[in-house]
């Protein structure tokens, strides 16, 4: 079982004709890796199975380690998008004597990979069902309402908020996620206070430097919606590249005493 990582990101930036060419592309790809070598069938959205005839694990994992290798992309507007993708397998007979109970070995294996990190790949084995079950209570909804702090996802480039966490809009004093983007204007130059806004980004790009992976500690004060108090906070800004926004910033506040 093969799928795109985070597909759904495609159609909500760039819209669902540059999802269908990306879906096409991951398709003909999958095609010219696999179908001489077994058959290649689309299970669902951007999901595709793929069966390999008299194949080993060991040979499977050989080939499928060659697709790996490869950079993805697709091109839309002239322009190439890179993406990643996710593989679990299982191997007949000792793992499914039958088509169904392949799928549903390598599914949780696909599972598996998803809860790890993505763009990797794995072989079933049997503690992955347990494991998979363990997992399904939890999804970015309950991290949202559940995490015991204020988060935020901003995109580097032009500092647009791209998610924020229940415990922020409470901070905030914003009662949704909609009156919480109206009240920022979208961008965190809108969350931070305007006397603090310069310092915190000199000194985050400092910390951050040139680095594709990169930690940085801020304190600033951010501003309320109701009250219009000025709340000081201590930053924790995670820098990560992503396939879709580019440079993003995973960022974790802490409220701390105001300084003396």
């Amino acid at each position: 079982m093969i799928d795109s990582d985070d597909f759904k990101y495609i159609n909500d930036l760039y819209g669902h004709d540059a999802g269908d060419v990306a879906l096409k592309t991951f398709a003909k790809v999958l095609e010219d890796n696999f179908g001489q070598l077994g058959k290649v069938c689309r299970n669902g959205g951007d999901e595709f199975a793929v069966f390999l005839k008299r194949t080993t694990m060991t040979e499977g994992r050989a080939i499928f380690k060659k697709l790996f290798r490869q950079k993805l992309t697709f091109s839309y507007q002239g322009k190439d998008y890179p993406y990643t993708i996710s593989l679990g397998f299982a191997v007949y007979p000792d793992q499914g004597a039958s088509r169904e109970e392949l799928l549903n070995k390598a599914g949780a294996a696909l599972y598996a990979v998803k809860m790890t990190g993505k763009g990797t790949m794995a072989a079933y084995h049997p503690d992955m069902v347990k494991e998979g079950r363990a997992q399904l209570g939890f999804n970015l909804r309950d991290l949202a309402v559940n995490l015991p702090g204020a988060f935020f996802i901003y995109r580097a480039d032009d500092g647009k908020i791209l998610f924020a966490n229940r415990e922020l809009l409470r901070i905030t004093e914003c009662s949704s996620v909609e009156v919480f983007i109206e009240f920022i204007g979208r961008e965190v130059k809108g969350l931070i206070a305007p006397e603090d806004y310069a310092e915190a980004v000199e000194s985050c790009d400092q910390q951050v430097g040139d680095s594709d992976d990169a930690v940085a500690h801020m304190d600033y004060h951010v501003i309320t919606k109701e009250t219009h108090k000025r709340i000081y906070v201590h930053a924790v800004a995670h820098m990560v590249k992503n396939p879709y926004f580019g440079e993003i910033y995973y960022v974790i506040l802490s409220p701390k005493p105001e300084q003396k």
